[in-house]
């Protein structure tokens, strides 16, 4: 065994493999920890839409829901405008009062508002809208319960003073309007959560998640071989030759990949509206888009690019606003993220598997497409700039 030890720590790459696991420690604890800080103090960034087709009693409830909801609000005369942009996630929620919010109260009958939250959002977004949406209608009852009473009460009032009652018969009058009043139900305001974009498999809702671990860190293990099988032919073979095999197999790899994706999607029963050529084209340029990255920190720092990969893949995460959106994280981390794959991949897989605007899935590709030319660009340069071996050597 002690010579098994001594053996072991004469290799460099057994202290690696130590630094790694140290590494892996540090820069997930710091990146996430620092990433989730204060995100309760930045709910102002998430955005509720508001529309009230009543002008009484509704319009004052949205007033007060601009006042004590700590979102951020955005005013709606038209209910598609507010829904197209509910689908592109430019707001979180739509609330909306109904035209005959009022009428109904005032008639003693249950009033309703509709909430409509898209599926097609970060677990936490979604999360935190229904509960705003339950709370939200527990508070506008306890708040509009004594308005339906005083209603009430003023409507008796003004039908049995035009009356001339005897003071035994007003007893009796008095009692059946207290009856009334107590038998006046506590909720009288009704919530419809409407959640579109919705997947009935519970398994879906990880898709994009588990896509973005899956894809990243397979290109993370295939660049770092393929970085040592280079090593060890960078005598025999030039730079060039080297590096121009490689991106053809990045290439080959990326656009071989989606196959298994999609096969598996369907083994699992994950269903999509998009067609089967979309899904395959836009898992293409995505894990083409991670190889270029993972490639270019590799090239350019050589076995040590491996911690900058690990640094990415950690960034990606916290990042790509599939567990936490965009909009909560700090001003450093939100303009991180558009530098970054994962946030078009994640964005991307949200339309395929729950639905949406498909022109976002042209954004999100042109975006990954600009991320691979430009990391390719820099894998260029520093290829070129890097002397062949035979100099290295002869200096």
């Amino acid at each position: 065994m002690t010579k098994g030890l001594q053996a072991l720590f004469k290799i460099r790459e057994t202290y690696i493999g130590i630094v790694a696991t140290v590494a892996f420690q540090l820069i997930f604890f710091s990146i996430w920890m620092t990433a989730y800080d204060g995100i309760n103090d930045r709910t102002d960034n998430l955005t509720i839409g508001y529309i009230s087709e009543d002008t009484a009693f509704g319009q004052e409830v949205i007033d007060g829901l601009k006042e004590s909801l700590p979102f951020a609000s955005k005013d709606y005369s038209s209910i598609d405008m507010a829904e197209k942009d509910l689908e592109n996630r430019y707001i979180h929620m739509i609330i909306h009062i109904p035209a005959d919010f009022t009428a109904q109260l005032k008639a003693g009958k249950d009033a309703n508002i509709i909430y409509s939250i898209n599926q097609a959002n970060a677990s936490l977004a979604k999360t935190m809208m229904e509960g705003v949406a339950k709370q939200t209608t527990n508070e506008i009852n306890h708040q509009l319960y004594p308005v339906q009473q005083g209603e009430i009460v003023k409507a008796f009032s003004q039908q049995f003073s035009q009356l001339p009652i005897e003071q035994n018969t007003a007893l009796l009058v008095q009692d059946t309007v207290t009856t009334t009043i107590m038998g006046v139900k506590d909720r009288i305001v009704e919530s419809t959560i409407m959640k579109t974009n919705d997947v009935k498999e519970f398994a879906a809702n990880f898709v994009p998640l588990m896509v973005i671990i899956s894809s990243f860190v397979g290109a993370m293990v295939m660049i770092m071989q393929h970085q040592q099988a280079a090593q060890m032919l960078q005598d025999s073979v030039s730079k060039w030759s080297l590096f121009f095999a490689r991106q053809l197999l990045n290439f080959a790899v990326a656009f071989i990949l989606p196959l298994l994706t999609i096969g598996l999607m369907q083994l699992f029963a994950i269903s999509s509206d998009e067609s089967l050529i979309t899904i395959y084209l836009f898992q293409g340029f995505m894990y083409w888009a991670f190889l270029c990255l993972a490639q270019v920190f590799v090239i350019l720092f050589g076995n040590l690019g491996m911690v900058f990969n690990i640094c990415a893949l950690s960034l990606q995460l916290v990042t790509s606003g599939v567990l936490v959106p965009n909009a909560l994280l700090s001003e450093f981390y939100h303009r991180l993220a558009s530098l970054l794959p994962a946030t078009y991949g994640a964005d991307g897989y949200y339309t395929i598997i729950f639905g949406g605007n498909t022109e976002s899935l042209i954004s999100n590709s042109s975006s990954l497409g600009m991320i691979i030319v430009v990391t390719l660009a820099i894998a260029i340069v520093a290829v070129a700039l890097k002397k062949p071996k035979a100099l290295q050597l002869n200096n």
